[in-house]
C-alpha cells in the first residue's frame, strides 16, 4: 500500500517541479521580450532542456544544416527524419514480437503447472479447489498465449 501512495506523491512532486521549470522559463523569455531582444539559441536550448526535447532539436538542427535554403525543405527533412526514426523503432518491435509472445506463453504455462502442483499438495479441499480453478483459468490464458505465439511465428508481422 505504501508504494502506490509514494508513487502518487512523487508524481505530484515531479509535476510541480515541471510546472515551476516552465514558469521560470516563461519569465526568462518575458525578460528578453520586454527588452525587445531575441534570446540566444543557447538560452532557448537550456530552457527547453527538460525531458526528451533534445532529440527533436537534434533532428531539426541536422535537417536544417543539410537542407537547402528553402525553409520548406528543412521542415520536410526534419519530419522525414522523425518519421524514419519511428519506422525503425516499429520495425524493431515487430521483429521482437514472436519472442515476447513465446515468453508470455512459457510464463503462463509454468504458472499453470505451479498452480496445479500447489492444488495437489494442499490438504485442505476448499483451498485446493481454489488453486485448481486458478490453474484452469491461467491454463486457458496459457493456451491462448501459445496459440498467439504460434500464429505470430508462422505469420510474421511486416
Amino acid at each position: 500500500m505504501c508504494f502506490p501512495i509514494a508513487g502518487m506523491i512523487m508524481a505530484a512532486w515531479a509535476q510541480h517541479m515541471y510546472f515551476q521549470h516552465r514558469r521560470e522559463s516563461l519569465e526568462t523569455l518575458k525578460i528578453y521580450a520586454q527588452q525587445g531582444k531575441d534570446p540566444p539559441p543557447e538560452v532557448v536550448d537550456a530552457l527547453s532542456g527538460w525531458g526528451g526535447g533534445r532529440r527533436w532539436r537534434r533532428w531539426r538542427d541536422a535537417a536544417a544544416s543539410t537542407a537547402s535554403s528553402a525553409t520548406g525543405a528543412a521542415q520536410t527533412d526534419w519530419f522525414e527524419a522523425r518519421s524514419a526514426h519511428y519506422a525503425a523503432r516499429a520495425a524493431r518491435w515487430r521483429a521482437r514480437e514472436p519472442f515476447r509472445r513465446w515468453h508470455n506463453a512459457i510464463f503462463m504455462s509454468a504458472l499453470t503447472a505451479g498452480l496445479y502442483l500447489a492444488s495437489q499438495q494442499i490438504r485442505d479441499a476448499v483451498i485446493a479447489d481454489r488453486f485448481l480453478v486458478a490453474a484452469i483459468i491461467v491454463g486457458a490464458l496459457a493456451a491462448a498465449s501459445l496459440l498467439s505465439a504460434v500464429l505470430v511465428t508462422v505469420i510474421r508481422p511486416k
